[in-house]
């Protein structure tokens, strides 16, 4: 180990690289490394090795002049155990009296405090032998996953969280039991590599602002962020140990990745070193930073899930359950739907039951960028003035609905309505077809007091307060609810993806839409009423069980008559969202239709003992249903009331 008292030689041999090795630090055995860097128009450059912040000493770099490249400095470094004696030095490089961090550090120092950088940057070695014993890492199948997206600072940085090392990997290593018990399996975190949130103007009121969330082209992708560890010198190792208890709790975990104008084999190597190093399960990534077929085409990547706006215009084919598509269509319907605005039941229908042979479907109605699901329910407009912008910032597009006041209010009439609306939600996103993505403390009801563009603050608006897990037990306990109903029903485990069509000739489709009237799905602009038949005989279980989800979003309660599928007609309630104010029976009396409250959602289950078949009038009404439904995707104007 380094002496800062004392001027040791740790490299005691410089050795030029006869050809191009790889950029970086590498190490090559237990005495040597090889260091490779890359600085345009250099004509020298020299690596300084610190210790406690003191030099202890600089080695020249020879170039690759030779070969024609006289701004790469290759060689290979010697010194007795030397990868041991590096462990705490720090280092970076000089070129023409500039200093320079390699981008392809895989340790930072300098920010080990968020918002806070020192005057020096420097790079850090990392050469641990992480234990990978008993991580038991399995790709968890798409029909199964729930996904949460978090911020690792946030999620644990209030003092209400409880844990040893708030803000840190460490922290999210501990609620994992939190997270089991919820419900969810696939946790998806914000940028976790050390980027500069110092990297951001002042406000308009010229205000000191930090860019929280980490999408910023400031930054150094292959080192895990030192702020965001309980041991700043080991970021890597903390991160690490998180992913294997993930793994070994039965959890995957997803990292995004933000690029910005670096180079597809920057890009490649630095996908590859997350999937390989710390045994990523997939990544999102910003489309124009790589392509699909560089991805497929790895040797590594080729093995790893990426979660993308749009595959459009790729051939995913082969995907074999490795391309994910983030469905902001279905954010933005399921948001209009829910506020009964019109001409939203046909986006909604094919939203909720979207799917793919090749690129798995993720639904999500809220996210870090945009309101909270308490928010979305509290406020018409957005409340960005914290972000020093003059509340120009952030979306203008929330199609939110305040149920009556805006932010914040006492008013029971408001609350009764908020809290069905909440559940409305819920609904909508945890019981589609499609993977649900949660937003970290809807479960417990987290707001960020109407603000829809949080990215440049760092404090008790963006961090989650888990006092109100005791406050909202009641949110919570509906989202394991819901959780717990995907996991068991079998509409949610089919093998293969639902066609619309009766193929085999079992009497309905494995999946059909409906209004207030059964077959009749045409998708009147005025229409706030939509029916979803899941077809028994189409689904694995015994007995044979049909389920019908009816959604009512609209003002007046509405009677939904049911599909005849079976003589006994023996519907019953599953879920209610409605249930806590209903004063009368939903069902009437012949089991043949059902009154849903004014937006609500109801679920009914129904076991076949012979089903109905249908008469040809019938059929003939369904082909002509079926044939003059339009295809999903036609824009219209909304008309909110």
């Amino acid at each position: 180990m380094a002496d800062n008292n004392n001027k040791i030689e740790l490299i005691t041999k410089v050795s030029p690289c006869r050809k191009l090795p790889v950029f970086g630090v590498v190490p090559l055995s237990d005495d040597s490394i090889s260091v490779t860097v890359y600085r345009p128009k250099a004509v020298s450059c020299r690596l300084n090795l610190y210790s406690h912040g003191h030099l202890i000493q600089h080695i020249s770099l020879p170039s690759l002049k030779k070969d024609g490249m006289s701004d790469i400095f290759a060689a290979t470094l010697t010194g007795a155990d030397l990868l041991h004696n590096l462990s705490d030095v720090t280092y970076d490089f000089v070129s023409d009296s500039e200093h320079f961090i390699d981008p392809y550090s895989v340790s930072i120092s300098g920010r080990d405090h968020f918002g806070r950088t020192s005057s020096r940057i420097r790079a850090g070695f990392d050469f641990d032998d992480f234990d990978w014993t008993g991580e038991k890492k399995k790709l968890i199948p798409t029909d199964k996953m729930v996904m949460y997206e978090c911020h690792v600072r946030g999620f644990t940085r209030h003092s209400s969280s409880g844990v040893t090392h708030p803000g840190t990997f460490d922290g999210i290593r501990q609620k994992i039991p939190y997270l089991k018990k919820l419900g969810v399996n696939s946790l998806f975190l914000l940028p976790i590599y050390d980027f500069d949130e110092t990297d951001i103007p002042a406000g308009s009121d010229g205000k000191k602002r930090l860019n929280y969330w980490g999408y910023t082209g400031s930054a150094y992708h292959f080192a895990p962020k030192a702020s965001y560890s309980s041991d700043p010198a080991h970021p890597g190792r903390e991160l690490k140990t998180l992913v294997k208890e993930l793994h070994k709790a039965g959890m995957n975990i997803y990292l995004d990745m933000y690029f910005v104008e670096q180079t597809l084999t920057y890009v490649l190597r630095c996908l590859r070193y997350y999937a390989s190093e710390f045994h990523i399960d997939g990544f999102r990534i910003n489309p124009d930073a790589v392509h699909l077929r560089d991805l497929r085409s790895d040797p590594v990547l080729n093995h790893i899930r990426f979660i993308n706006y749009s595959w459009d215009g790729v051939d995913t084919s082969d995907a074999d359950g490795k391309l994910f598509t983030m469905n902001d269509n279905f954010k933005n319907t399921a948001r209009r739907y829910v506020k009964s605005d019109e001409g939203q039941v046909e986006g909604f229908y094919y939203g909720f039951r979207a799917q793919s042979p090749s690129v798995a479907t993720i639904n999500h109605i809220t996210g870090h960028n945009g309101f909270t699901l308490r928010d979305l329910i509290s406020y018409d407009i957005k409340h960005n003035d914290a972000n020093g912008e003059r509340g120009l910032d952030g979306t203008e597009y929330n199609y939110s609905w305040n149920c009556g006041f805006e932010g914040t209010t006492s008013r029971k009439a408001v609350l009764r309505m908020r809290a069905k609306q909440e559940k409305n939600i819920l609904v909508m996103l945890l019981l589609g077809l499609p993977i649900p993505l949660i937003l970290a403390g809807d479960e417990f009801g987290n707001s960020q007091k109407g603000n829809n563009n949080a990215y440049c603050i760092d404090g008790p608006v963006t961090w989650l307060n888990w006092n109100l897990l005791d406050k909202n037990r009641e949110t919570y306990d509906y989202i394991r609810k819901l959780l717990a109903l995907r996991e068991t029903l079998s509409l949610y485990h089919k093998s293969d993806i639902y066609t619309g069509f009766d193929n085999k000739g079992a009497g309905a489709p494995d999946i059909s839409a409906h209004g207030r009237e059964p077959w009749n799905n045409m998708y009147q602009y005025y229409s706030r009423e939509l029916g979803i038949l899941f077809y028994g005989p189409y689904l694995d279980e015994t007995p044979v069980t049909s389920y019908y989800f009816a959604f009512n979003m609209h003002w007046e309660s509405h009677a939904f008559y049911l599909p005849d599928i079976t003589k006994s007609r023996n519907w019953k309630v599953v879920l209610d969202t409605a249930e806590d104010i209903r004063t009368t029976p939903g069902l009437n009396t012949d089991r043949t239709a059902y009154t849903l409250e004014p937006r609500s959602i109801v679920i009914l289950s129904c076991e076949e003992d012979k089903p109905v078949k249908k008469n040809k009038q019938r059929k003939t009404e369904e082909r002509s249903a079926m044939s003059t439904a339009k295809k999903p995707g036609t824009k219209r104007k909304s008309s909110k009331k």
